[in-house]
């Protein structure tokens, strides 16, 4: 039987072979060789950050299911925003966006619902500019993580007044009481999920900028505040490296796991995620 100072040398030992391991994924896929297959790529076609946040904020939103299916709404917005969404979005009212999205449908969303999704984030920018103005004014930097701030970002885009552009987005929805598609595609801590795709921007916004992530709030939120975006695929190799014995990809698995990237990279807790996801798209494609 280990003493307790031999298992904390055991688990010491554990860390370092985990670093090892994260480290070495990091220097063969943190690379923007790697960029074309993932949806953050959108963002980086834009060079005014304001239309960084933007499309960074829709290519999260849509970051579910097939890439393909994926890229190709991503595709089709900035056809229609054309090249500043910013400026795109705030420049038109809800009415005016009714029918704009025809045509775009990506799993359980419809046109209608891409169009209430941009009406909201056209009226937030019309309220505050931008969306890192938005963010810095309700964010607390005492806070341990963002994730109190992102409830409270998630509840102020939502809260828009696009009444009745919503009200036509579910005039063919057979259950009135079903939850707007915008509270899934914006996921909010205050809903217990682990918020995978929002804590996906985040590290977008908040890591510095590196030819992956974009910096664009690092100069007012600390990257060890950052909780890594977790999915089933992320969930499934956390499992057996012993990094969360957590079945479910819920808050306390994001938690868990973060805690553990924590001891790993104290500043930077995100650091290898998109590592992590290319390493793991790649073993697939050798299947």
């Amino acid at each position: 039987m280990p003493t307790t100072q031999q298992r904390k040398r055991i688990v010491s030992l554990r860390d370092a072979n985990l670093r090892d391991l994260f480290e070495h994924l990091y220097a063969k896929y943190h690379r923007a060789e790697f960029l074309p297959g993932d949806p953050l790529n959108f963002a980086h076609r834009y060079k005014n950050p304001e239309d960084q946040e933007v499309a960074a904020l829709l290519a999260a939103a849509f970051a579910s299911g097939n890439i393909k299916s994926i890229l190709a709404v991503l595709d089709r917005l900035g056809v229609i925003m054309g090249s500043s969404p910013a400026a795109w979005l705030r420049d038109r009212s809800p009415d005016e966006l009714h029918g704009r999205a025809q045509g775009i449908h990506h799993r359980w969303v419809r046109a209608a619902d891409v169009e209430v999704l941009l009406a909201m984030i056209g009226s937030t920018l019309r309220q505050h500019g931008t969306l890192g103005n938005l963010w810095r004014s309700l964010d607390n930097d005492a806070e341990d993580t963002v994730l109190p701030t992102l409830t409270k970002f998630v509840a102020a885009i939502q809260a828009q007044p696009v009444a009745p552009l919503m009200a036509r987005s579910r005039s063919n929805v057979k259950s009135q009481a079903l939850p707007p598609v915008t509270s899934i595609l914006l996921t909010s801590p205050s809903h217990g999920s682990a918020c995978k795709r929002m804590n996906l921007f985040l590290r977008w916004m908040v890591r510095p900028a590196d030819g992956i992530d974009l910096g664009l709030w690092s100069s007012f939120v600390s990257s060890s505040r950052l909780v890594m975006p977790v999915d089933v695929h992320v969930l499934r190799l956390c499992r057996k490296l012993r990094l969360t014995r957590r079945n479910t990809a819920d808050q306390r698995a994001v938690r868990e796991i973060t805690h553990r990237m924590r001891v790993l990279s104290p500043e930077d807790p995100c650091r290898y995620d998109f590592s992590i996801i290319r390493a793991g798209i790649q073993e697939l494609r050798t299947r």
